[in-house]
């Protein structure tokens, strides 16, 4: 049984608690407490364009901004690998923060840069792959696209512009195109891929 004078304790320690608590308590970040460190090496913006598998055209623009942290994923995940005049980036960024079962959205590409710096330098995206996306509707519909797409074939009208590397900073930028035919992606349909990239790569010593 709680007496007046237990009650009275109560009330007392109740409002030293709410007194001791400064107003920036409990504040919110941006986008978390953590996130930094994930998002601190650049972003791959991607906009999908095509028509869903139940005829509904579709245009959608993500950004996947999150990188692993683990060391042994920089080398398949953010890297730099130099050989003579050539270079080869291998870049995969999440759509949200990398866990390994319930986060696994992804998009990952290597660029393959021949001659690098000089007038015979030549652009190669290869290896592109979307993994376990679900491009979601106004209507509240979706579909899900895992795919590899093929970036070499002539149909896939490849294009890429704006390419450059900062070997002091390590940042890559670049866009890109390219068109993929329904027999090869999940909306079934012919599907236009346009891509922006902004990151920060890492070198292996």
């Amino acid at each position: 049984m709680i007496t007046k004078k237990m009650k009275a304790v109560l009330a007392c320690f109740s409002m030293l608690l709410l007194t001791s608590c400064s107003v920036d308590d409990g504040k919110d970040g941006e986008n978390g407490v953590g996130f930094d460190e994930l998002t601190k090496f650049g972003v791959v913006k991607l906009t999908l364009t095509g028509v869903r598998p139940d005829e509904v055209p579709f245009s959608k623009t993500t950004a996947f901004k999150f990188t692993s942290v683990e060391g042994s994923d920089y080398n398949s995940s953010n890297s730099v690998q130099p050989s003579g005049s050539n270079l080869t980036f291998n870049i995969l960024r999440y759509l949200s923060s990398p866990d390994d079962v319930f986060q696994e959205s992804t998009v990952s590409f290597s660029l393959d840069v021949t001659d690098a710096g000089l007038a015979t330098q030549a652009l190669d995206l290869n290896s592109f792959r979307i993994e376990n996306f679900a491009v979601v509707g106004d209507d509240l519909k979706y579909f899900v696209l895992s795919d590899s797409y093929n970036t070499t074939s002539t149909s896939a009208n490849f294009q890429i512009s704006n390419y450059t590397f900062n070997d002091a900073t390590n940042e890559l930028k670049f866009t890109f195109s390219f068109d993929v035919p329904a027999s090869d992606n999940d909306s079934e349909h012919d599907m236009k891929v346009k891509g922006e990239v902004n990151v920060i790569v890492l070198e292996e010593i």
